[in-house]
């Protein structure tokens, strides 16, 4: 799939959820909806329409033994969406449109589990016009999307992002953060910090036209979607390998922080890999 109309990220994890309401993820708590988890006695699960026969006969103490099963329960879900200034960039696509595509897709998948989802924007400020903490609202979230899909980010710095990720404090859950990471390493490393109790999946988005389609000669006026500099470079191929390079070194201390929180950051460039990404989602993760 190339579009997110009808895509579906199944996900998974690895932990066990503390929420008491019954889902389609495995938890902490008995109950009769999940997988066996063997016997216990009849004291300690007193419900004997689940008595063991067998067990009990064969038990050297005699006692009354009940089949003892895990409940199944919801995560919480939460989806941060990076709208500053540089994800106005269109290039072979609109960052902000692919943002909101998996966005879209992510709160879908949630609907069907059944589990709440969270959308929370941010540039240097948490964007509360555009965002919707945690619901079980499929239609709310579907509209603060689509006023995200029309949005045309340009407030510069990323600040916000800190206070989105204070407000995900208490039971552990399971985190989106999509953007181009065109941060500052420390800064990417307090909201990895902040994030860190929680099970985070980080989706940056990168566009060819940004560097790699840029002419290895030439005369060129470039603007820096961050700052709203304009620049006049002479292009060099020296020149294009250094900041390949810087990229690339600022990327991977990124991806460093972010893989500290259970997994290392996915790369989309031009387009959503659906596929590669439901992969990532489903076994990326770590216990």
């Amino acid at each position: 799939m190339t579009d997110a109309n009808g895509a579906d990220i199944a996900y998974r994890v690895p932990w066990r959820s503390g929420a008491m309401r019954s889902g389609a993820h495995r938890s902490r708590f008995s109950g009769t909806s999940g997988q066996h988890r063997g016997v216990v006695s009849l004291l300690e699960n007193p419900d004997p329409r689940r008595i063991a026969i067998r067990e009990s006969l064969r038990d050297p103490f005699e006692q009354v033994l009940v089949r003892s099963s895990e409940q199944l329960s919801t995560i919480q879900i939460a989806v941060l969406i990076d709208v500053s200034a540089s994800m106005s960039f269109v290039g072979r696509a609109r960052k902000i449109a692919l943002a909101c595509d998996i966005a879209t897709a992510i709160s879908d998948s949630a609907g069907r589990y059944g589990d709440p989802c969270a959308i929370l924007a941010f540039d240097n400020k948490l964007r509360w016009d555009l965002s919707i903490h945690v619901s079980r609202a499929r239609s709310a979230r579907a509209a603060v999307l689509e006023n995200l899909r029309k949005f045309e980010p340009s407030a510069r710095g990323m600040e916000g992002a800190i206070e989105a990720a204070s407000l995900l404090s208490g039971s552990r859950k399971l985190v989106f953060v999509i953007s181009d990471f065109l941060w500052d390493v420390a800064a990417a490393a307090d909201i990895a910090r902040v994030l860190g109790h929680h099970d985070v999946i980080a989706i940056a988005l990168d566009d060819s036209r940004q560097l790699d389609d840029l002419p290895e000669w030439g005369l060129l006026n470039l603007v820096d979607h961050e700052t709203g500099r304009r620049s006049l470079v002479v292009m060099r191929p020296s020149l294009k390998a250094a900041w390949r390079s810087a990229i690339r070194t600022r990327r991977n201390s990124i991806n460093e922080c972010f893989s500290q929180a259970g997994r290392p950051i996915l790369e989309m460039r031009d387009r959503i890999d659906w596929e590669r990404l439901m992969t990532h989602v489903m076994y990326g993760s770590l216990p």
